[in-house]
């Protein structure tokens, strides 16, 4: 969904990169883009639009992305799906919205909206302006928007197709309907997008204003860029989006009794953030292992911990602490600098044709590896096994398969709920229970 006076086009390049991977559905609220002469401009009408085509695709399981305006739109969407028992929505993708409570207009700006574009003038305005160059101005004005010219006459056009009854209800009031005590607290997986640049509705307003109302969302800030974030920093949307999608179908892999307790006061913001980040694999860089290297590695780490399906991603990890240069603070003397122990060490195993060996034969390889513990191999064996099991054992998916409940012990913005008894083999009402040994 898109922003104030846009439409589904301000979404053509980044459905053109993500369409490949998913299905993608993009909607024009009543008042603009096609949509024009639909009426109904208030959040709950826009809400039932939205809901109605929804209930029309027949969709089992989907996620909702709003920006700006339709942020405010999902957000209400969302509630509804929770108070109806509704579990197909998955989560939300909010992009620079506009919050739930009254969006924070000033006085002047809100004026200056109105005069912009509040009604169609065929001829030049007092400032001699006319329609396609107000139009234009919105697209472009106020903060650094760096936007293609062939975008930016595009969204100027889709500006000039809206109905300008739906812009002035929308600053009149739709952006002063007040749902926050409405919405409350939703608890589905979040993520909120916020241009660095954005005076408006930037990350502080986001932490202000959205945040407090999902205690499972996440905030991403896109540097070096405004409001207008899918037009501006199309690749990047196109990233945050697949980030997100991954995190859903690695929360999936968690059971629903384990998000419950990850979601309740019992467990601290930041620690239920800091496990969010963990369920998302990092981007690979190119540059750091050779695609060879890098399927040897894959096929070694999974000997090194042999994973039930869906597995998790481990070398993703691996190899973007090895493109940081951050290392844990030791390596061994025998080795060079991590990344090119790393690249040797693989490049070793790749000339035994690890990869074409049976798994037998691949643990064998494995296992002589530390034949000699004072060689290089052996100990860089060693330092991959130790941060194999070290992000496999981070992993939520992981904790909630042993019932890890040592994390259950609030924070500073929650009860601060703890353990009253340490008895072995006697866990309290509340902690987890393992689905595995």
């Amino acid at each position: 969904m898109h922003f104030l006076a846009g439409s589904t086009r301000e979404w053509d390049e980044v459905v053109a990169l993500l369409r490949p991977q998913f299905r993608l559905i993009r909607l024009d609220l009543p008042g603009f883009g096609s949509s024009a002469d639909v009426p109904g401009y208030t959040v709950a009408e826009m809400a039932d639009s939205v809901q109605s085509a929804i209930d029309s695709l027949v969709l089992t399981r989907y996620s909702l992305v709003g920006h700006s305006m339709s942020g405010k739109v999902a957000l209400v969407l969302a509630r509804r799906a929770h108070d109806s028992s509704d579990d197909r929505l998955a989560g939300l993708v909010l992009v620079a919205p506009s919050p739930p409570s009254p969006e924070p207009f000033t006085p002047e700006k809100r004026s200056m909206m109105l005069r912009l574009l509040g009604t169609k003038q065929v001829y030049d305005d007092a400032d001699g302006r006319d329609d396609r160059t107000r139009a234009r101005a919105y697209i472009t004005k106020n903060e650094l928007r760096d936007i293609p010219r062939v975008v930016e006459e595009r969204a100027s056009l889709e500006v000039l197709r809206m109905n300008p009854a739906a812009w002035t209800a929308w600053i009149e009031h739709g952006s002063r309907e007040d749902w926050a005590a409405r919405v409350g607290q939703l608890t589905l997986p979040a993520m909120v997008i916020a241009g660095e640049q954005d005076l408006s509705l930037g990350p502080p307003q986001q932490r202000q204003f959205t945040l407090p109302h999902l205690p499972n969302g996440q905030l991403e800030t896109v540097p070096n860029c405004s409001h207008l974030i899918p037009m501006e920093r199309p690749a990047a949307m196109a990233t945050y989006l697949t980030a997100f999608a991954q995190r859903l179908a690695a929360e999936a892999t968690i059971p629903a009794p384990y998000r419950e307790f990850l979601l309740s006061d019992r467990v601290a913001p930041k620690t239920r953030q800091i496990l969010a980040e963990r369920l998302i694999p990092p981007p690979i860089p190119p540059d750091i292992l050779t695609p060879l290297q890098l399927e040897t590695l894959r096929a070694a780490l999974d000997r090194i911990i042999p994973q039930p399906p869906p597995a998790l991603d481990l070398a993703a990890p691996i190899v973007a602490q090895l493109a940081s240069g951050v290392g844990d603070g030791w390596r061994y003397d025998v080795l060079p600098p991590d990344r090119t122990a790393y690249r040797e060490a693989l490049d070793r195993l790749a000339a035994a044709n690890f990869l074409t060996l049976t798994p037998a034969a691949q643990d064998a390889t494995l296992a002589s590896l530390a034949a000699d513990p004072g060689s290089p191999d052996a100990r860089w064996f060693e330092d991959l096994r130790a941060a194999a099991v070290t992000r496999w054992i981070a992993h939520p998916a992981t904790l909630a398969r042993i019932g890890y409940s040592g994390v259950g012990i609030g924070g500073a913005t929650t009860p601060h709920r703890g353990f009253t008894s340490i008895t072995p083999n006697h866990p309290e009402p509340w902690e987890p229970t393992a689905t595995t040994k």
